[in-house]
C-alpha cells in the first residue's frame, strides 16, 4: 500500500473574547482568491461561514466540494481544510468564530439536544450546507451577524439563542450525513490528543497521556503529530498556553505572573522565555504595545507556517 501523501498544515488562532466567545468577520474586506492556497489549515474553534457572492472551491483532505453564493459552511476546529473561488472570482464571505461550549455551556449540545454525535460534531464536523436545501440556516447566520454589529440590548441573550438553534439544526444535518461523510483518516487519529490539548493545556500531563488517547505509540504518536501539525505536541501545547494567556493580557487586569500561572507555568521565567520564542517579546511588553484594546485578533506564531494572503482569507 503506498504511503499517503504527507499533509503540512497551517495552525490559525483567533482571539475570542473570554466572556462572550464568538468573533464575527464581515464586509467588504473578506474576499477569497481564486488562487488554491498551497497548505490546508485548521483552527482554535469552530468555524461558520456565509459565502455572499460567486462560487468556489473548499477542500477537506482529500475531498473537494463546490460552493456558491447563500451556502454555509460549519468547520470543526481540528478539520484540515482550504478554499478559494472560481476563476477570475473573488467571493465574499462573512465567518463566525466561537467556542460553542462555554458560549452556550456543555450540556446545551451534549446533552439538551439529545443527538450523540455532538462530541463528534464539535472536533470533527465539516458541513458545506447549501442554500438551496437549507434556506432558514442561511438567514439564521445572517441574523447572528446582524446582532452582533448592531450590539442592541440585550444581544448577548439573542445570540446564544440564536447560535443555540443554528447548532442544533447543523448537529441534525451531520448526525444524518454522519455516516457518509469522508474524513481524513490521519487528522481523526490525532483528533483526541489536540482536543486533549484543548481543554487541558493548563494541567502537567505526561505525552504518554496524548499517545495513549490516540491508540499509538509514543514514537509513533510524535511522528505522525509532527507530519500534521508541523511542530511536535509538547511545542503545540506551549504554543496553546502562550495563545490563552494573551486573551488574558489584553482582556483583564490579572498580573503577568497570576496569568502564568492561569495557563500552566509555575515559573514566571518559564512563561517569560516560551512567550519570547513564541511572539518575540516579554508578556509585559506585549500587553503594553497591545494598549487597551479589547479587538480580537488572529495570531500567527515563529516555526509555525504563516497563514497565506491574510487580508484576503484569514480563514
Amino acid at each position: 500500500m503506498a504511503r499517503p501523501k504527507r499533509m503540512i498544515l497551517e495552525y490559525r488562532n483567533y482571539e475570542l473574547p473570554p466572556d462572550f466567545p464568538i468573533l464575527v468577520l464581515t464586509g467588504d474586506r473578506w474576499h477569497i482568491s481564486p488562487v488554491p492556497g498551497k497548505h490546508l489549515h485548521i483552527h482554535n474553534c469552530l468555524e461558520i461561514g456565509l459565502c455572499h457572492s460567486s462560487g468556489g472551491t473548499m477542500v477537506f483532505g482529500d475531498q473537494q466540494v463546490h460552493f456558491t453564493a447563500g451556502d454555509v459552511t460549519c468547520i470543526a476546529r481540528n478539520v484540515p481544510h482550504t478554499t478559494w473561488s472560481d476563476p477570475e472570482e473573488a467571493s465574499r464571505w462573512s465567518y463566525l468564530f466561537l467556542d460553542a461550549d462555554t458560549l452556550l455551556g456543555p450540556s446545551v449540545l451534549r446533552q439538551h439536544s439529545g443527538l450523540k454525535d455532538a462530541g463528534h460534531f464539535l472536533s470533527d464536523c465539516r458541513l458545506l450546507l447549501h442554500s438551496k436545501d437549507h434556506p432558514w440556516i442561511q438567514s439564521q447566520v445572517e441574523e447572528i451577524i446582524d446582532e452582533m454589529q448592531r450590539k442592541a440590548p440585550g444581544y448577548h441573550t439573542c445570540v446564544r439563542s440564536l447560535c443555540t438553534a443554528l447548532l442544533i439544526g447543523m448537529l441534525r444535518v451531520y448526525s444524518q450525513e454522519n455516516k457518509s461523510s469522508v474524513r481524513d483518516p490521519h487528522m481523526s487519529v490525532i483528533s483526541p490528543a489536540l482536543d486533549y490539548i484543548h481543554e487541558n493545556y493548563m494541567l502537567d500531563f505526561p505525552q504518554e497521556v496524548l499517545s495513549s488517547l490516540c491508540h499509538l505509540s509514543p514514537t509513533h504518536f510524535r511522528r505522525l503529530f509532527r507530519e500534521q501539525i508541523g511542530t511536535s505536541p509538547l511545542s503545540f501545547l506551549h504554543q496553546t498556553r502562550i495563545l490563552k494567556s494573551c486573551t488574558l493580557l489584553r482582556s483583564s487586569a490579572l498580573s503577568v505572573t497570576e496569568i502564568a500561572d492561569k495557563v500552566g507555568y509555575n515559573s514566571l521565567s518559564s512563561y517569560n522565555r516560551h512567550f519570547a520564542q513564541a511572539l518575540g517579546s516579554t508578556p509585559r511588553a506585549w500587553r503594553k504595545a497591545s494598549g487597551d484594546s479589547l479587538q480580537p485578533s488572529l495570531l500567527t506564531f515563529t516555526g509555525w507556517t504563516e497563514a497565506e494572503d491574510l487580508p484576503q482569507e484569514m480563514t
